[in-house]
């Protein structure tokens, strides 16, 4: 009897401890599903870093004393460094302005629509969100983007996908935003 006892004990310990590995391993996915996500463009220009570490006033500062000096291949990321660095800092009409700006350029249009996106959705534009996340996610695709969700998650594409989700799915959960469900990436 004490062998049986022993054996459904050790039987449930590694049920529970499977269990846990199991939670602790989602709970990062789940926090991060319901997070806007800005990302930073796979240039790194000065600027990029300090946003990347949450040094958004730093981060603001150098962006703007390099945007006139940029070459124009790089202009758009520093643009969305400004844009990011405005949208953390809760200054929604300066991060228009450089959001704007990154969207108008030719190149990293899924980073920028993305930025763009989650910006009006703080705004509480959840339509012109929807937009801008859906032209994220078919930024680039000539001849239509497929609707899965890419493997690698951490890509533009699929952050803008996650975020078009939130937006169209959840507007009940997007309006009740806080200070701890914004976050910053970059590739």
């Amino acid at each position: 009897m004490t062998t049986t006892i022993r054996k459904l004990a050790n039987t449930n310990a590694r049920f529970a401890a499977i269990f846990a590995a199991l939670l602790l391993a989602t709970i990062p996915s789940i926090a991060n599903a319901e997070a806007w996500e800005l990302r930073t463009t796979p240039n790194t220009v000065p600027g990029t870093l300090e946003i990347e570490s949450g040094k958004i006033d730093k981060a603001i500062r150098i962006s703007n004393v390099w945007l006139p000096h940029v070459v124009q291949q790089k202009k758009v990321a520093v643009l969305n460094n400004l844009c990011i660095g405005y949208i953390l800092n809760k200054e929604f009409e300066q991060a228009e302005e450089y959001c704007d700006r990154a969207v108008d350029r030719r190149n990293y249009k899924t980073v920028s629509f993305n930025n763009r996106g989650v910006l009006r959705a703080l705004q509480g534009d959840y339509e012109g969100a929807v937009q801008d996340f859906a032209s994220a996610s078919n930024a680039g695709c000539a001849n239509g983007c497929s609707k899965v969700i890419p493997k690698d998650l951490q890509r533009p594409r699929a952050v803008a996908m996650r975020n078009f989700d939130r937006a169209e799915y959840h507007p009940k959960a997007a309006r009740t935003v806080n200070d701890d469900q914004i976050a910053a990436r970059t590739d």
